[in-house]
């Protein structure tokens, strides 16, 4: 059987994680196609960011060699540390590399909060206090409003993997603020997707994650339209 019959999605992502593949290849609807492919990643530092960049062209070229519709570098703070426009300059570096379209995580995530209708964030991550302070220039850069934001802390990255949806449901409950619209969960590494309803029952906002808005974008640019029920965002 040919799988990618509705559109193939070029995955790439940190080697350290898991999130990513898994939750794309799960949640994919029927005749996509997600190919993967990893990236070495050291540390979750401003350094070891902006190393991801290079090697993200490199596995674009590799892609490439299997025809996908749209390659997705699938890392939040790896495709927005060199601050607004970054996102854009990987996004060129990859169609060039690849001749097919492509997108970042950053741009995926400002693409759902702008169909949200989001304004006012709050932001719960993984990481210190130097990433996400590069994360919220960037958020405040592009249109938004950032009340909060509170990280676990880590500059592994094989911690991300490990965090628990327990560890960020009790983050997020620490950055609710009464004045926000939004809660954006931060980062490729977490496998949280599965919990996106139940985060914006309780936090009684729409909520935007890593991963699920990734997985969205590829689709709606691709022309899939399936409500896969991972929150509001799917139904746009």
């Amino acid at each position: 059987m040919y799988y990618g019959w509705r559109g193939k999605i070029g995955l790439i992502f940190p080697a350290t994680g898991t999130a990513p593949e898994h939750e794309f290849h799960r949640y994919a609807p029927d005749g996509i196609a997600v190919l993967t492919h990893r990236v070495l990643f050291e540390r979750v530092t401003q350094e070891g960011l902006e190393a991801l960049g290079d090697r993200v062209i490199e596995a674009s070229k590799l892609l490439a060699t299997a025809q996908p519709d749209l390659i997705v570098f699938a890392c939040t703070t790896g495709s927005l540390i060199k601050g607004f426009g970054y996102d854009g300059q990987l996004i060129r570096r990859m169609e060039d590399a690849a001749g097919c379209k492509a997108i970042t995580t950053s741009t995926a995530v400002i693409q759902a909060l702008t169909a949200l209708g989001s304004k006012r964030l709050v932001l719960s991550t993984p990481y210190s206090d130097a990433v996400n302070a590069a994360e919220k220039k960037f958020l405040e850069d592009s249109g938004f409003e950032v009340l909060k934001i509170k990280g676990l802390g880590y500059t592994d990255p094989l911690l991300m993997p490990r965090t628990t949806i327990g560890q960020m449901y009790k983050l997020n409950q620490e950055v609710l603020d009464p004045a926000a619209d939004t809660l954006f969960v931060s980062c490729t590494g977490l496998g949280i997707m599965d919990a996106v309803p139940m985060f914006e029952r309780d936090s009684r906002l729409k909520v935007v994650t890593s991963n699920q808005a990734s997985l969205w974008a590829a689709l709606r640019a691709l022309s899939v339209n399936d409500d896969l029920g991972l929150g509001r965002l799917f139904q746009l």
